[in-house]
């Protein structure tokens, strides 16, 4: 694999847990299918509310993340003996440190869940935290709860088609060779969508004219949000979505529609984080009006 000691590297969350080597194994691929390197980030901190700390326990505890980065990098190249991987120790909160290492990342792929928790938890407070923080994409890596169907999808809103997400789906509708699904969300129960279909497939055209080598499905629904959402992420390997509707309330970290995928999408999850536009613009992010 070919980079440059200048491109943003794909990060991936690892703490050895089954949901994480799973991260890795899809990171790896998206790094691949983008030429470049990946980062693998695993985080350590003291686990107990102590004021005094001596240098030897923490050393100790410091030894027992670097050995589970170690192993994270051994996993990576197992899988990939030629892809340029490369391993961060950070002494802090998970979902601190990922969020740090987002800004200068193309991209970071973590578990829904670490290896803390119970079994029953569908989604950790590190994955939220970096989902709704993160100034890059943050991919939320899933086994897939149904056979690979070869296509991304992405829903947006009537009054904002030229949504930054539109770019970040067909980029990775791209990079896949997958048929891309866009949906338009029109208000529940509308009656006359005309004149949102022709905006609709307008700036979906200027998209298409950009990728004419993507199959491209659309459609327009008054349904339930929530209800298009959950049908689209059943049928589609990876859903793009933005971490909040321009209608959700301001103080919301996540919206209800993103902490719905997050909790319930029997696929791959890719948050597009309001901070993630903040940054310098990434390839497929142009927006058009």
């Amino acid at each position: 694999m070919l980079v440059q000691d200048d491109e943003r590297p794909v990060v991936v969350g690892y703490d050895d847990s089954v949901e994480s080597r799973r991260a890795l194994r899809w990171a790896l691929e998206e790094a691949r299918l983008r030429f470049l390197p990946l980062l693998i980030c695993h985080a350590w901190q003291w686990p107990y509310p102590m004021l005094s700390v001596t240098h030897e326990t923490t050393a100790v505890i410091r030894r027992m993340g670097s050995h589970i980065l170690e192993r994270g990098l051994a996993l990576a190249h197992d899988l990939a003996p030629r892809a340029q991987v490369r391993g961060q120790l950070v002494e802090g909160s998970p979902g601190a440190a990922l969020v740090s290492v987002s800004g200068a990342a193309e991209l970071v792929a973590i578990g829904p869940r670490g290896s803390g928790g119970f079994d029953e938890l569908k989604i950790g407070s590190t994955t939220v935290q970096v989902a709704s923080h993160a100034r890059c994409p943050v991919a939320v890596v899933r086994q897939p709860g149904h056979l690979r169907t070869d296509r991304v999808a992405i829903a947006v809103e009537d009054a904002h088609l030229e949504s930054a997400e539109l770019g970040l789906a067909f980029e990775e509708a791209r990079l896949r060779r997958a048929t891309l699904l866009v949906i338009c969300l029109c208000p529940e129960g509308a009656d006359d969508t005309r004149r949102v279909a022709v905006r609709f497939n307008t700036n979906v055209a200027l998209w298409e004219e950009r990728y004419p080598q993507l199959e491209v499905e659309t459609m327009i629904e008054t349904r339930s949000h929530v209800e298009v959402l959950r049908s689209a992420a059943d049928r589609s390997d990876l859903m793009v979505v933005a971490d909040k509707e321009h209608d959700d309330p301001p103080g919301l970290a996540i919206g209800p529609a993103c902490q719905m995928l997050l909790r319930e999408a029997p696929c791959t999850v890719m948050v597009n984080p309001s901070q993630a536009w903040l940054t310098s613009p990434r390839k497929g992010a142009h927006i058009m009006s």
